[in-house]
């Protein structure tokens, strides 16, 4: 039953607002891997640790740790932690892979926003930004940087590659 529940959750964590992914992405199975998984039922949450890597389709997430939070049967949260976690995934046919690496990536399904923090970075096609926090609101689809004394760095960095700039006439 345990484990008829985690199959349960990792399919829901696959489909839970995805605001831009290959088609094939959500038709593809859920593959996880890592050292050891606990469903935790009292605190509604599944918790897998060590060298964890799950995939589907293009996304890949790879982390020392994962937490899937649930409320009842639906997935509110996930929390990736790692030196860094990182998260891969082709958006949309022919397009490069966005990637995202931080110390922690939290996704909260209900609020409809990633957070990356500690040494974020966010990165498609040559396109950099990296930042002490870097928030996506997937709602009104704004993203946030912010540098901070932890980082070393107190400002955030974005690099644009030359072919990506405007032209100035």
């Amino acid at each position: 039953m345990a484990h008829r529940r985690a199959l349960l959750l990792l399919a829901l964590l696959a489909a839970a607002g995805r605001p831009a992914a290959l088609p094939e992405d959500r038709q593809a199975p859920i593959q996880i891997e890592a050292r050891e998984a606990i469903r935790e039922e009292a605190l509604e949450r599944t918790v897998y640790t060590g060298d964890v890597v799950i995939t589907q389709g293009s996304i890949r997430i790879e982390a020392e740790r994962v937490e899937v939070h649930t409320r009842g049967r639906r997935v509110v949260a996930i929390v990736c932690t790692g030196s860094p976690a990182s998260y891969r995934q082709i958006p949309e046919p022919g397009a490069a892979p966005v990637v995202a690496r931080a110390r922690t990536i939290r996704y909260d399904l209900e609020a409809q926003r990633i957070v990356l923090e500690g040494d974020a970075l966010l990165e498609q096609d040559g396109a950099t930004l990296s930042g002490a926090r870097i928030t996506y609101d997937l709602r009104e689809r704004v993203i946030r940087a912010r540098g901070g004394e932890e980082s070393g760095r107190e400002r955030i960095r974005m690099v644009i590659p030359p072919e990506r700039q405007p032209e100035v006439e």
